[in-house]
């Protein structure tokens, strides 16, 4: 899902939106400008699953019904599915963008795609061989389009980020009007609906609701249902309107609670818990709309405030649907209008109100490459590979590069201790220990055998103290200790864990308002790194300058912290060699550290005027040589016992890790690659 137009995907600077990595070329190990002694082996691509994410029932190429989805990818693929059969009747590139969470379609069957990292719009227009078009950024400075919705003239609305803005597109005559940010300093229009004369906007990270004029552009803001708070935190995640109410859900992709917005009185008459998104349907029998509480596919009346359950009963624990509505099968045995849907994972659910008659049917949606979100090869020589977005852990062997890819979180740290490994998951800052040994079994995301015991298991959650991603992680004896992120505040968290137990010692503030994105381990002493941004979507930095901690384990407590590197606004990554020297990478530039003395002893600018904040360390302990992957793209070799340094490779990677035998591993986008050192 990476695209060569989009910003690389910082490690540790503030990920506004989920950037991806710019991807190698296929065949690369042949092209790309290595060292004299430099073997490049491209072992592919490991991680490979079904994401779809945005989606609509409409026509289809025929003019049968189907369900519409932008299939994640590089580049995205819009298909068309056969509710009847969960065939594919369709797919064709939506060429430069990764993907899409807006999918809608207008009255004559037009279908328009609204891309994230790239801010395109596509359109298909009815017709069994209709190209698929790039319409270009309806507004320039807008890189994402999170929603759009059609109306019954055919205009096209849509929300953005990074300006929050809302735009309406007219086919007839091709223009496009800019209505604005929602709010000054919001960066997200997260959620979006039309009626036949307003726009209803939704926001992230603190949750409001805006409801636009279409023809004065006139705007005014909802006040947000009695119960919920202020919104703060928060996101307006999905709207839908339908006959005279908004459905609005204020929460995650996982879950939250769905507001009931009567427009004629304009007030709020439910607040219903537990519900997941992404789509309220459109009425049907009785007046029912359908959503996803509780794991289950539930219908509700507006009117009564009454729900009636389904047989449909979703498992894991990111159960919502990618574009549902009504269809008829032309089928005895689904009389009548029957509601279909997808699930990111490529199933298509169906319910027939008539009979009662439900199924989950598994597509032939294929999967495809998922960038890679983290790299760590254990003592054990193991390559560990975690996934973006719809996430993954992936088994390589280093020698053949066989891959075994089990379906998981976005994985965004991994370490490998002893007969255990440790994965800090996104959202919510998660740790689990997994035990490659046992039987897989994820409740949330790929179940095993019933009664299996929970494997990966999750040993803490750090939702309640608003961490979004767990980008550090190290080995500290008989515990691991994780660095943080913030969601939506600025602060990270340093989580101690027992190892036998699981028992966890939380600890915020750390280092007022940064981030903690590289750890590392000697002697009872851990030693942090930090980022002056957030992880998400956060207020502005109000540091200035990244730091070095220190924390001593048995005590408990911090015991020093100073800047190692003047202007260097994140540390993103720390080891230590074999003489006890510390070592960090911050702003193109190598430190040292006395730990002893707590002052930085030597300083190595590997590549001049290098103000970014991504980096890599790797240490290959027994030839005492330090690997360094510099502004996301040139890896370095540093001889410790002579200070010499030698660019090995200039090509665009993110992720570096080293193996106990001196071999080199790169992930960049979507591949791994081993780099191969003689001489």
């Amino acid at each position: 899902m990476t695209n060569r137009r989009t910003l690389l995907r910082s490690a540790v600077a503030l990920t506004a939106a989920p950037a991806l990595p710019v991807a190698w070329s296929a065949g690369a190990a042949t092209a790309n400008p290595a060292a004299d002694g430099v073997t490049v082996d491209d072992f592919g691509i490991p991680l490979r699953d079904v994401l779809l994410i945005g989606g609509t029932v409409a026509p289809g190429p025929t003019g049968e019904p189907v369900l519409w989805s932008a299939v994640s990818g590089e580049p995205a693929r819009l298909a068309a599915i056969d509710p009847a059969t969960g065939r594919t009747v369709s797919a064709q590139d939506l060429t430069g963008a990764p993907g899409s969470y807006a999918v809608a379609a207008a009255p004559d069957g037009t279908v328009y795609v609204g891309a994230y990292n790239t801010g395109d719009l596509y359109r298909r227009r009815p017709g069994p061989d209709s190209p698929v078009e790039n319409l270009g950024r309806p507004l320039p400075s807008e890189t994402y389009i999170w929603r759009i919705a059609v109306d019954d003239a055919g205009v096209v609305y849509g929300g953005t980020f990074p300006g929050a803005r809302v735009f309406g597109y007219d086919p007839a005559t091709g223009t496009t009007r800019d209505y604005g940010q929602v709010l000054p300093g919001v960066q997200y229009v997260r959620s979006l609906a039309v009626t036949a004369d307003k726009i209803y906007a939704g926001t992230q990270p603190d949750a409001h609701l805006f409801e636009i004029d279409k023809a004065t552009g006139e705007r005014r803001e909802l006040p947000l249902p009695d119960g919920l708070g202020t919104g703060t935190g928060q996101t307006v995640y999905d709207l839908n309107a339908h006959d005279g109410r908004v459905y609005a859900r204020f929460g995650s992709a996982i879950n939250g609670r769905l507001g009931v917005y009567d427009i004629a009185g304009q007030r709020w008459t439910d607040l219903i818990d537990d519900v997941a998104g992404l789509d309220v349907s459109a009425p049907g029998p009785g007046g029912l709309v359908y959503l996803t509480r509780a794991g289950r596919l539930t219908g509700y009346h507006p009117g009564r405030r009454t729900f009636t359950d389904t047989p449909l009963v979703f498992p894991g624990r990111v159960v919502n649907n990618r574009g549902i509505g009504w269809v008829s099968l032309a089928d005895p045995d689904w009389p009548g209008r029957t509601l279909v849907g997808l699930l990111w994972r490529g199933d298509m659910f169906r319910w027939n109100p008539v009979t009662g008659r439900a199924d989950v049917v598994q597509t032939d949606v294929p999967g495809g490459p998922i960038p890679i979100a983290s790299l760590h090869v254990g003592p054990t020589g193991t390559v560990w590979v975690g996934g973006y977005l719809n996430g993954g852990l992936a088994k390589v062997d280093p020698d053949t590069g066989v891959s075994a890819f089990q379906r998981f979180a976005q994985v965004e740290s991994v370490l490998e201790t002893g007969d255990r490994v440790w994965l800090g998951a996104y959202p919510d800052s998660r740790l689990y220990r997994y035990d490659p040994a046992a039987p897989w079994h994820s409740p949330e995301y790929s179940p095993g055998l019933p009664g299996s015991a929970d494997n990966p298991a999750k040993l803490l959650d750090l939702k309640s103290a608003d961490q979004v991603r767990a980008r550090a992680l190290t080995d500290a004896g008989d515990k691991v200790a994780y660095g943080t992120m913030p969601n939506t505040t600025l602060g990270g968290v340093l989580a101690i864990v027992d190892k036998a137990t699981g028992a966890a010692r939380v600890h915020r503030p750390v280092v007022t308002d940064q981030s903690i994105v590289s750890l590392t381990h000697v002697n009872g002493l851990l030693v942090g790194g930090t980022s002056i941004a957030g992880g998400y979507s956060v207020p502005p930095p109000t540091q200035t300058e990244a730091k070095l901690f220190g924390w001593d384990v048995a005590g408990d407590a911090k015991v020093f912290e100073f800047v190692p590197v003047p202007g260097a606004t994140a540390i993103p990554a720390l080891v230590v060699d074999r003489t006890g020297l510390l070592w960090g990478l911050a702003g193109g530039q190598l430190f040292a550290v006395d730990l002893a003395s707590r002052s930085v002893v030597q300083r190595i600018q590997l590549v001049p005027g290098v103000t970014d904040s991504r980096g890599k360390l790797g240490y290959d302990a027994p030839r005492h040589l330090l690997y360094a992957l510099v502004r996301g793209q040139q890896v370095v070799r540093v001889e410790l016992a002579t200070g010499a340094s030698r660019q090995l490779l200039a090509q665009p990677a993110e992720y570096l890790a080293v193996h106990p035998d001196g071999r080199v591993f790169l992930g960049a986008g979507e591949h791994l690659y081993r780099l191969t050192v003689t001489g």
